[in-house]
């Protein structure tokens, strides 16, 4: 099952017409400043990263989506999975990352959260994860909510591998509820 559906939203595996949005997604302060070292995306950098995401794909049937609207399919943002390895410092390397954003249009209204769940459920469910790790910019607290809200625990302050100051958050499989279930 490719296309992760919820009440609201459908999650579509990463295509190429989305370049263009991760493209305006990160020319937008409001977005960026969420980000890695918290600068806009370069054009190079885009490409780049958007080549990793369609490979991702090929090579690991998982990765990132489009974050649509089931209702009329308009782009709302992004949720990420993949392979933790040694991006997220002291989280063991078995571990899924995931991650989310979205168009500041949309923020706001638990899209994140719907979104991040359906993803949480897809990890622990379909791809058997043994657990969920998350990096979050120290400054982005409605990042660090939607953690919270889809059942992880702040495991730490870290820097990252780019030097960025972060909160690490993590859920193992064990904790998690079930499919669509909210947690505590």
């Amino acid at each position: 099952m490719d296309v992760l559906a919820t009440e609201r939203l459908r999650l579509v595996p990463w295509r190429e017409e989305f370049r263009e949005d991760v493209a305006r997604l990160t020319a937008d302060p409001r977005v960026y400043r969420t980000l890695g070292l918290g600068t806009r995306w370069t054009p190079e950098y885009v490409d780049e990263r958007h080549r990793a995401y369609l490979e991702h794909w090929r090579s690991h049937g998982f990765g990132w989506r489009g974050v649509l609207a089931a209702d009329g399919g308009e782009f709302l943002g992004i949720a990420a999975l993949n392979y933790a390895g040694t991006r997220v410092p002291g989280v063991d390397g078995s571990a899924f990352e995931i991650g989310w954003w979205l168009d500041p249009a949309y923020q706001g209204r638990g899209i994140a959260t719907e979104a991040a769940r359906a993803t949480r459920d897809d990890a622990f469910g379909r791809l058997g994860a043994p657990r969920l790790a998350a990096r979050v910019r120290i400054e982005n607290t409605a990042s660090a909510r939607v953690a919270a809200r889809v059942g992880m625990r702040l495991r730490g302050e870290a820097v990252a591998a780019r030097g960025e100051a972060i909160k690490v958050f993590t859920l193992d499989r064990r904790a998690w509820p079930g499919p669509g279930r909210a947690t505590a």
